[in-house]
């Protein structure tokens, strides 16, 4: 076995408790609420987060390529990436594949190869059940009472340390966060639903029968209530309203301030989430904001999908996510580009009408070149290009 392996097999020591368990061991973390994957999106945050970016993936076209020279060749889809299995569609294992990753840091997909070397079903595996270990040099994926190797699973990771094989997790590293996000909400559904605070207290030395004390403040409320009428108090009565503390006001810019930690964590422009205290797309359009948050939050994730399917595929074919429906421009932007690229002769009417989904016309497919002396869409005899249609036209 290599030195690395070794080392790699080996647990090394750490220094740092980066989940805050070894300080408060008979909490989970700080905050003190369990945070798991499942309470984990009790926090709207992380919820808006996660799906924001597990919805967005899912919904790409998925796209069987092979590179020839400087082309992109499409090729036909295979079934299993149409259907993955016998209770899931391509979105809902992409989808669920994608949250994975967002909520523990990796994904098994189990994936048996077929005769045709392609895989016979694909299933992304619950990360909690599945343990790893090297055996005489060859890793091992123990699932259940099931020991499987690289051949039948794809592990997409999304942070890994060299001395490590289970990749860290954001659920993990961020369990103070989120947890005292849980903490928060709980709180605050707790002050509400079981603490009812009074608008107001009328206060007095005397001892008050209970009879009294009822007369007392139903004469108030029937005297003041929704009336801006002076008050006469007697018999050292005293009126004091309830307002609320410094603390509780900033309970609530406390909870924005998680908004954005967590917004942070997962790179999600705040926007995105109706988060609060963002102003970075103030001078953006809709088609650079569009692209931001493909480049900078979307593609690591497209392309730790795109590199573990394609090892699916034989060798120089690829599985890529087309993402151009979310960095589309304006209408007026786009009809631009498209009239400057047909001129230019990059690109033919049809390939134009066809973005739009507009359907073709015939003559559509030639070139146009926009200067003077050049062929207008291989025109024949003349004629305009027209919409086809039904009829056969006359002899």
């Amino acid at each position: 076995m290599s030195v690395w392996r070794k080392t790699e097999r080996r647990a090394l020591p750490v220094s740092i408790d980066p989940y805050q368990i070894t300080a408060r061991p008979a909490l989970p973390n700080y905050s003190g609420e369990i945070v798991d994957e499942f309470t984990a999106f009790a926090s709207s945050a992380v919820l808006a987060s996660v799906s924001l970016i597990a919805d967005s993936i899912a919904s790409m076209p998925v796209e069987r390529i092979r590179y020839r020279g400087d082309r992109i060749e499409k090729l036909p889809l295979p079934s299993v990436f149409e259907q993955p299995n016998d209770h899931q569609t391509m979105y809902q294992f992409v989808h669920q594949a994608c949250t994975l990753i967002a909520v523990h840091g990796v994904d098994f997909i189990y994936a048996p190869r077929g005769s045709a070397g392609l895989p016979v079903e694909m299933r992304n595996l619950p990360p909690r059940l599945v343990t790893m270990f090297y055996d005489d040099d060859q890793l091992i994926y123990k699932y259940g009472k099931a020991r499987l190797t690289t051949n039948e699973i794809k592990q997409i990771s999304w942070l890994t340390m060299p001395d490590r094989l289970m990749p860290l997790s954001p659920l993990e590293a961020q369990r103070n966060t989120i947890g005292m996000a849980i903490a928060m909400d709980r709180f605050l559904s707790q002050f509400y639903g079981e603490g009812a605070t009074p608008s107001s207290v009328l206060e007095t030395d005397q001892a008050l029968s209970k009879d009294a004390a009822e007369t007392m403040r139903d004469t108030w409320e029937d005297s003041h209530y929704k009336r801006r009428r002076p008050a006469v108090l007697t018999n050292g009565l005293k009126w004091r309203p309830i307002t609320t503390s410094a603390a509780d006001m900033q309970m609530l810019e406390h909870r924005e301030a998680i908004v954005r930690d967590i917004a942070r964590t997962y790179r999600v422009p705040l926007h995105l989430i109706n988060g609060t205290g963002g102003d970075s797309q103030t001078y953006q359009n809709v088609e650079q904001a569009g692209i931001n948050f493909v480049r900078y939050t979307l593609l690591p994730y497209m392309r730790r999908l795109e590199d573990g399917l394609s090892q699916l595929l034989p060798y120089g074919q690829r599985i890529r996510f087309n993402a151009d429906e979310f960095q589309r421009a304006d209408l007026a932007t786009r009809v631009r580009a498209q009239q400057a690229q047909i001129m230019a002769g990059t690109l033919t009417p049809n390939e134009a009408r066809s973005m739009e989904n507009r359907e073709p016309y015939a003559g559509g497919d030639q070139f146009v070149l926009g200067f003077a002396g050049a062929p207008v869409a291989g025109v024949e005899g003349g004629e305009l290009p027209t919409l086809g249609t039904d009829e056969e036209p006359p002899e």
